[in-house]
């Protein structure tokens, strides 16, 4: 999409400068002139020079905020200038519509540019008009100080008399949960103005008790501003209260404007949400896990199989409910272990760390018939072996249960530094007042090639009834997380939906054994088809909440996906070099010539092994993965290898390439966006993963331990289903403005002329995606079949299907045999492009 109609480049000679549109009025202009750079704000080396520019050295920023509210056909005029740079050094022009959060390139100026010649752009995006939110902005990468952009003008002009009014937008809502008689809980009302004038706040009602308005700062608010109002909820009774703030301003459309408030409160927190209601009555039949078991220290000494720590059929809504925090005893010498696979000889004969649970000590909170933790992703622990990995369970009642409520707590244990994760689940019971039964819980499942163990165990526990800081912002966003998941319907129903498929072809391609795969799950039309959760004990009961680990899907993810996000915000960023931004690597003298994107397609030209994989042995396990800190791992990845090929030229696989990336791109965006900035947190995650609707759970990538805390970019990323299915789609999709668009093209094969290196026979590798040609597996298909797809140690496969659909499995046989599946989706709605 051309988001520059207007865009053109002209080289200024003798003093001669754009005119301006007819009628057109000068919004803000700035030769800088008058030596003043006060109203920029500027990160690394900026400075006035001359009184001619504003001049920026080395990798630096100067940015302007301007209000074209009231105009039309808005148009910015730059003039820059540069000198100095070397190739991979740019000067940009750039415009923001949204406060910074996406700019668009107006005008670039490379080596041999760079002789003092002053080029303009003019640029007009989408977006533009009648808009208080733009910001403009110079921007350089040179890579010293002797590199040199300089903003020579810039002047913004559009066409008065666009409709100017205000536009309130406030919160349908406030829900403050449930408080007990006595406490209290404040939520903020926070008022936007998303209009072109000013927006006049006239009053706002008091609501009715036990609801007050505890601070208010509505008066007047600009364009694109907000205030706020705090409202407390402070019940003296056990009830339901509801009342309302009304609003009133100078709108046109909604000159009263109506935000609901609701809250509740209960004697001894004993009442619970109908979040999520049972239909049982509670006759619930139970053999294994029974009260006597659970209440009265009987250890049932053995694996069950999983149905017993399932929700029944039968199962009642809880009557009781849990807030507050659960602490486990005896964690370092309870429990029973059996060994199942030790490729690497981990456990030995006696007994070990590796054999038993880390200290467990967590906060959760129920609403409804679910309970979630406070910590999710892999929580820090002591224990030198494992991690936990908390997900959300359930709540019942029984009628066996003598007045207890039941709870089932999915958890996995991750190896420490490493990305295998072992499922399992908690149980218990417990009552409004603290009292709590021992806690039994098993492991019988894992997505881990290389061990394979059983945990199983009684402990004693402790229920401290509490508070849960901000638990009804979580309990909201737990609801939500819950309500946003994707339609769901078992693969069995792909046969009546779409008649004449075959769901086996799914659920075991090409001979694959169920029991192998942890998740399995083919999306498409809306519909989340799902199947796995195979376990050694029966299916494993909440398959919602298993975690999977991503292993080398985050080089698609991760990688590939914040590299694309870069180029979309800071054209040029693949062609930055690594040397520039690693010192260990420009200290080896081997990669000054390498690029952001030669990392991402694994031909930096530096191996030892050109076979395929040789790479990627005992050595690099020991160097790359096992080290806990940066140092160690970025000194062997920019160390280990020696220069064989031209950069760009050879496909040699090297997780070790990524982990410099990563590296490479925290330094380059913290250089543009400043120092706190972070690759996972502030680009991937905030700007691709969360719009799309994932779990906490998938809020997390694996790190150094260690200050710098690197994420690893490579592998440690952790998904639930539905975080697979829509990270998926996203790229299935056939639009979307977060990632670069030809690159993305080329990632996904839809580009021809950019199919990527060849690492096997009609397979390719590009921007950290695989594809493999199978037109000759399908019918009807005139022209070569590039089928791109994600790949994940020891039996990981993401499929991102040009029919707009996906499949993926999570398995641990190191099979990787997926063809009956595409040329099954094939058979529902054809492949070919």
């Amino acid at each position: 999409m051309n988001l520059f109609p207007k865009l053109c480049r002209v080289l200024l000679i003798s003093g001669l400068t754009l005119p301006l549109a007819a009628n057109a009025a000068t919004v803000f202009s700035d030769d800088f002139s008058t030596g003043d750079i006060s109203g920029w704000s500027t990160s690394g080396t900026v400075d006035a020079y001359n009184g001619e520019s504003i001049r920026l050295r080395a990798t630096s920023t100067a940015t302007h905020s301007v209000s074209t509210a009231g105009y039309s056909s808005v148009a910015v005029d730059f003039v820059m200038s540069a000198s100095s740079l070397e190739n991979g050094e740019f000067c940009y022009a750039e415009i923001s519509t949204d406060s910074g959060s996406n700019w668009i390139t107006a005008l670039t100026i490379a080596n041999g540019q760079d002789d003092g010649t002053h080029y303009s752009a003019s640029g007009a995006p989408t977006g533009i008009d009648n808009n208080a939110q733009v910001q403009l902005r110079f921007r350089g990468t040179g890579a010293t100080t002797g590199d040199y952009c300089y903003g020579q003008s810039v002047t913004v002009t559009g066409t008065g008399g666009a409709a100017t009014e205000p536009d309130i937008d406030a919160p349908a809502g406030l829900n403050f949960g449930n408080v007990a008689p006595g406490g209290s809980n404040t939520l903020n009302a926070v008022i936007d103005n998303a209009g072109s004038a000013d927006l006049v706040i006239a009053n706002i009602g008091s609501p009715a008790a036990p609801f007050s308005i505890t601070a208010n700062n509505c008066s007047t608010v600009a364009p694109a501003g907000s205030c706020q109002v705090s409202v407390e909820f402070a019940p003296t009774a056990a009830g339901s209260y509801n009342s309302s703030l009304t609003v009133s301003s100078n709108d046109p459309d909604e000159g009263s404007l109506v935000i609901g408030l609701s809250g509740s409160s209960t004697q001894g927190g004993g009442s619970v949400e109908n979040f999520d209601p049972l239909s049982g009555d509670g006759s619930v039949s139970r053999s294994q896990l029974t009260l006597n078991t659970l209440l009265n220290g009987s250890d049932p000494g053995a694996l069950v199989d999983y149905s017993h720590y399932a929700l029944p059929a039968n199962a009642a809504m809880p009557s009781n409910q849990f807030e507050g925090s659960l602490e486990l005893f005896g964690e370092a010498s309870g429990g029973a272990f059996d060994e199942q696979k030790d490729t690497f000889r981990y456990t030995g004969n006696g007994d070990t760390t590796r054999k038993h649970l880390p200290e467990f000590n967590f906060e959760f909170v129920q609403t409804g018939s679910h309970i979630f933790p406070v910590q999710r992703g892999s929580v820090p622990s002591a224990h030198p072996e494992w991690e936990y990995v908390l997900t959300p369970g359930r709540v019942w009642d029984e009628n066996g249960d003598s007045g207890y409520s039941r709870v089932a707590l999915p958890f996995a244990l991750q190896q420490k530094n490493a990305n295998c994760m072992h499922n399992g689940v908690m149980t218990f019971l417990f009552k409004n007042d603290g009292s709590v039964s021992d806690v039994a819980y098993q492991i019988a499942g894992e997505t881990c090639l290389y061990f394979k163990v059983d945990m199983w165990g009684q402990l004693e526990a402790s229920y401290t009834p509490h508070s849960v800081a901000n638990a009804a912002t979580l309990t909201a966003d737990y609801q939500a997380e819950v309500n946003n998941r994707l339609p769901v319907k078992p693969l069995a129903a792909l046969a009546t939906d779409y008649p004449g498929t075959d769901p086996a072809k799914f659920a075991a391609p090409g001979g694959k054994d169920p029991a192998d795969m942890s998740l399995v799950g083919f999306f498409i039309d809306g519909t989340h088809y799902v199947g796995g959760c195979a376990s050694r004990q029966g299916t494993y009961p909440y398959c919602e909440s298993l975690a999977v680990p991503s292993y080398s899907t985050a080089k698609s993810v991760f990688a590939g996906s914040t590299l694309m996000r870069l180029e979309q915000k800071y054209s040029g960023t693949f062609n930055q070099i690594i040397g520039n931004y690693v010192p260990d690597c420009a200290a080896n003298g081997n990669w000054d010539d390498v690029t952001f994107e030669h990392a991402l397609d694994m031909t930096t030209g530096n191996y030892n092994l050109a076979g395929y994989m040789s790479d990627e042995g005992a050595t690099h396990t020991n160097d790359l993965f096992l080290p806990e800190d940066h140092a160690s791992k970025i000194s062997y990845s920019c160390s280990e290898y020696s220069r064989k090929a031209t950069p760009g030229t050879k496909w040699v696989y090297h997780t070790s390439d990524t982990y410099i990336l990563g590296t490479a791109m925290n330094a380059y965006v913290q250089g543009i966006e400043g120092s706190s900035t972070d690759i996972f947190t502030d680009i991937l995650l905030d700007e691709v993963l969360a719009p799309l609707g994932v779990s906490p759970t998938a809020k997390f990538s694996r790190r150094t331990y260690d200050a710098v805390a690197q994420p690893f970019t490579g592998w440690g990323l952790m998904w639930l289903r539905d975080d697979v299915a829509k990270i998926g789609s996203f790229f299935a999709g056939a639009s979307q403005s977060v990632l670069e668009q030809n690159q993305l093209n080329a990632a996904l094969q839809k580009d021809a002329a950019d199919r990527g290196t060849d690492p096997l026979a009609d397979y390719k590798y590009n921007n950290g995606f695989w594809a493999h040609e199978i037109s000759g597996n399908l019918s009807g298909c005139s022209s070569d079949l590039w089928l791109p797809f994600m790949s994940g140690y020891g039996g990981i496969t993401v499929l991102v299907l040009p029919n707009d659909s996906v499949y993926y499995y999570f398995s641990d046989d190191d099979i990787f045999k997926w063809m009956d599946a595409a040329v099954e989706a094939h058979a529902i709605r054809s492949l070919c492009q």
